[in-house]
């Protein structure tokens, strides 16, 4: 009824400044997104088919960074990260990280121009920063969600579009008056009082 204690610690701990989180990471001041992806075990096409396919999205975007944290140990990570580690060395906007720590991941996604993956920090925290989410195909489906989450496919075409979207000033706008059913950052107060 209260929200999720851990916006509260979110919105606390996300203090670093734009640009000392990109330095900290060798980037000068810049339009970004930060990204995650993790393996869809029980979507049909292949993990090395839907990276191709995100990879091409974000090819359409050269004049957009993306920070992208390495994905988890699920059964296909270790090949997401071989595929991400590739791509890297012939894509110039493509910075690739094993981890950014809690503190500079937050503080990146505060300044972000939308956040763009599968992970359920897309659907958590983003909204928090009234920063909007590309939520790729279904990991997150079933979960609560905020209108400035804009879902899509695990294709090419539903991934560009859908950043074309979040990038809109009606999305940003959205965005800007949105509300998470997650909370406001007071729930351990309310849970207090309570």
């Amino acid at each position: 009824n209260y929200g999720s204690t851990s916006i509260d610690n979110i919105l606390t701990v996300a203090n670093m400044s734009k640009e000392e989180a990109l330095h900290s990471i060798g980037l000068s001041d810049c339009k970004y997104a930060v990204c995650t992806y993790h393996p869809v075990t029980m979507e049909g096409n292949g993990v090395d088919e839907q990276i191709k396919e995100f990879l091409r999205a974000i090819n359409q975007f050269n004049e957009i960074e993306f920070i992208v944290t390495k994905s988890n140990a699920d059964q296909g990570g270790a090949r997401i990260n071989d595929l991400l580690d590739e791509a890297e060395k012939t894509m110039p906007n493509l910075h690739v990280f094993t981890s950014l720590g809690v503190r500079r991941y937050l503080s990146l996604m505060k300044y972000s121009a939308f956040v763009l993956g599968n992970s359920s920090s897309g659907i958590i925290e983003t909204p928090a920063f009234h920063v909007p989410t590309v939520n790729i195909g279904d990991r997150q489906r079933g979960r609560l969600q905020s209108e400035s989450i804009i879902n899509c496919q695990p294709d090419t075409a539903s991934i560009a579009e859908a950043i074309h979207t979040a990038l809109s000033p009606e999305h940003k706008e959205i965005c800007r008056q949105v509300v998470s059913p997650y909370g406001d950052g007071n729930a351990a107060v309310k849970i207090a009082e309570k």
